[in-house]
C-alpha cells in the first residue's frame, strides 16, 4: 500500500487549525488540501505547490521532501509561527512548505509596506520565525521605533542575500534579540553584482594601501586632539581680542556678546557657532538664560604666546608624515585674521577643506580611482559606461585617469546631470545623509554604483577656514543606514572600521542600487 506523503500528513494533522494567514484571511491545513487558495502572489503559489505535491507519486514525494526536511530542521521545534516576507520564489515556497511540514503556520506579508506596520504585524502574530531579504532586515533593525514593538517571541531570522557585513549582523542581533541565519539567494544576478563590488573594493583597498604607510591610529588621534584644542583656543582668543569672554564674570547672552564685539551681521552665524563649540568642549561655561537663550561665561585671558604654544604640538604631529605643511599653515594664517574678519575689517576668503582631509586625500583618491577602473573594465554592454562626477573636492584627474586607463575606453564622463541615468556616480556629500543619498540614488540606473565621499567626524578647523564647506558630520552608520533605506542592498565603507585613515574624518561609501 502506498504511503501518504509527509507534507500531506502534516496538513491533515493541522486539520482546522491555521496553516496560512494572508491578507486578513486564514486557511486551515485541510483547506489547503481541499484546494482553497489564499489571495496574493506567495499564498496562491503556496496553495498551488501543495496541490502539486499531493499529486506526486510516493517516490517523487519523498525526494521532494528531502530539502523540506532540511529547512524544517533549521526552523527547529514547535511552535513555529513563520512570517515570510518574500515574493513567490522557489526558496520562499520551500521555507513555507517546510513550516507546514513542521506543523507550523505561515504568515505571508508584504515586504513593501511601511516598516512600522511590518513590526506591528510581527508583534501581533507573535512571530517566532522570520524570513526576509537581508536589505530589509538591516532596515527593520535600524527602525527608530523598534523598541516599541514586543518581539520577544522571535527566535530565528533567516535573511536571504549577499555575504553580510559583520557590523550589520551584530546590530540586527542586538536589536531583535534573535538568532540570525544567512541564506544565499541561488543564481542571483544581484549576488553576482555584489561579489564584483566586494572584489573591486578589495582591489581599491590594495591600491590605496601605500598612502597609509606609516600612519597609525595613535598618531591620527593625537593630532586630532592637538588640532581641536588649538582651534578652540584660537577662537576664544579671537573673541577676547574684541573685548568679550574675558574672565568668568556675569553671564552674557549671544546677542549681547555679538553687539559688544561689534560683529558684522554677515559673521554673526559664524560667531554663534563658535560660542556653541566653545561651550560644548568646555573652554567656556554657559547656563540657561530663559527667553534670552544661554548665558555664556568667559575664561581667563589668553595671550598670543598661549595660542602659539597650543599650536606647537599640532604642528609637530602633522609634520610627522601626516600631510603637506601648506594645509596646516593655511589654517594658522586664517586664524590670525579672525578678529578683523568678524568685525568686517577684512573680507571673507573662500572656504577650504578640513586639514585632516588633506591627509586622507591620497588614500581616498586612489580608492575612488580603483573602483571606477574596476567598473569600467568589467563593463561589457554595447552602450558606453555612463559616469557622473559631482565631486567638488577636485578628484577629477583621478576619475579621468581611471576611465582612460583601458586599452579601448568605452565610457562617457559627465560633470552635470543630463536627465538620464548613470552607471556610476562619484560625489562628495554636501547635505545630510537622507537628503544627499536620496538625490544621488535617483541618478543611478538599476545596478549602478554610487561612490560617495562623506564626513564622518566633526572638523573644528572649519570654524576658522570657512564652515560653509560641506555638511555637518554624521557617523558612518548614519550614512550606511541612509544608503540602505534608499535601495542600496550592499554598502561597503573604505577604509574599513578601525583603519587609521578612517579616523581622519572622511570615508568613501561604495554602494550598489537595486
Amino acid at each position: 500500500m502506498a504511503s501518504t506523503p509527509a507534507l500531506v500528513s502534516a496538513l491533515r494533522e493541522l486539520g482546522d487549525r491555521p496553516a496560512v494567514v494572508a491578507g486578513g484571511r486564514t486557511v486551515s491545513g485541510m483547506g489547503l488540501l481541499l484546494g482553497v487558495s489564499p489571495p496574493g502572489g506567495l499564498p496562491r503559489a503556496l496553495a498551488e505547490r501543495v496541490a502539486e505535491h499531493a499529486a506526486l507519486p510516493p517516490s517523487a514525494a519523498r525526494a521532494a521532501e528531502q530539502r523540506l526536511r532540511h529547512w524544517a530542521g533549521v526552523l527547529g521545534p514547535p511552535p513555529v509561527r513563520h512570517t515570510v516576507l518574500h515574493p513567490g520564489t522557489d526558496l520562499a515556497l520551500e521555507l513555507a512548505l517546510a513550516t507546514l511540514l513542521a506543523g507550523g503556520t505561515v504568515h505571508c506579508a508584504d515586504p513593501d509596506q511601511p516598516a512600522d506596520e511590518l513590526l506591528a504585524a510581527l508583534a501581533a502574530n507573535r512571530t517566532t520565525h522570520l524570513s526576509l531579504p537581508s536589505a530589509l532586515l538591516w532596515r527593520l533593525s535600524r527602525q527608530p521605533g523598534l523598541a516599541d514593538h514586543d518581539l520577544r517571541a522571535l527566535r530565528l531570522v533567516l535573511h536571504v542575500g549577499p555575504e553580510p557585513r559583520q557590523d550589520d549582523v551584530y546590530a540586527a542581533i542586538e536589536a531583535l534579540g534573535a538568532v540570525l541565519a544567512h541564506v544565499r539567494a541561488p543564481h542571483s544576478q544581484a549576488e553576482a553584482a555584489d561579489r564584483r563590488l566586494r572584489a573591486d573594493a578589495q582591489a581599491a583597498t590594495a591600491a590605496a594601501w601605500k598612502h597609509s604607510i606609516g600612519v597609525t591610529a595613535d598618531q591620527v588621534t593625537a593630532f586630532g586632539a592637538h588640532l581641536d584644542r588649538a582651534v578652540l583656543t584660537t577662537l576664544l582668543h579671537a573673541l577676547q581680542q574684541v573685548g568679550v569672554l574675558i574672565g568668568p564674570g556675569p553671564g552674557r547672552s549671544e546677542p549681547e556678546i555679538l553687539a559688544t564685539a561689534m560683529v558684522v551681521p554677515a559673521q554673526r552665524p559664524r560667531v554663534g557657532r563658535w560660542l556653541a563649540a566653545l561651550a560644548r568642549h568646555g573652554l567656556i561655561t554657559h547656563q540657561d538664560g530663559g527667553a534670552q537663550g544661554p548665558l555664556f561665561h568667559g575664561a581667563p585671558e589668553l595671550t598670543t604666546a598661549d595660542v602659539r604654544d597650543v599650536w606647537r604640538p599640532a604642528v609637530e604631529a602633522w609634520a610627522d608624515g601626516l600631510g603637506p605643511a601648506a594645509g596646516l599653515d593655511r589654517t594658522r594664517r586664517a586664524a590670525l585674521r579672525l578678529p578683523r574678519l568678524i568685525t568686517g575689517e577684512e573680507a571673507p576668503r573662500p572656504a577650504t577643506p578640513p586639514v585632516r582631509w588633506a591627509a586622507s586625500r591620497g588614500y581616498l583618491g586612489a580608492a575612488v580611482g580603483a573602483l571606477v577602473r574596476g567598473t569600467a573594465e568589467a563593463h561589457g554592454g554595447p552602450e558606453p559606461l555612463r559616469v557622473l562626477e559631482l565631486d567638488r573636492d577636485g578628484t577629477e584627474t583621478t576619475v579621468a585617469r581611471a576611465l582612460t586607463a583601458r586599452p579601448r575606453p568605452n565610457a562617457e564622463h559627465h560633470f552635470t546631470p543630463d536627465g538620464g541615468r548613470y552607471d556610476v556616480v562619484v560625489a562628495t556629500a554636501t547635505r545630510g545623509p537622507e537628503e544627499e543619498v536620496a538625490a544621488l540614488a535617483g541618478l543611478l540606473a538599476p545596478g549602478g554604483r554610487l561612490l560617495l565621499l562623506a564626513p564622518t567626524d566633526e572638523q573644528l578647523d572649519l570654524l576658522i577656514t570657512g564652515d560653509t564647506y560641506g555638511p555637518a558630520a554624521h557617523p558612518a552608520e548614519h550614512w550606511r543606514a541612509a544608503l540602505t533605506a534608499a535601495g542600496c542592498p550592499t554598502v561597503l565603507t573604505l577604509p574599513e572600521d578601525g583603519h587609521p585613515m578612517g579616523l581622519l574624518g572622511q570615508r568613501l561609501f561604495a554602494a550598489r542600487v537595486d
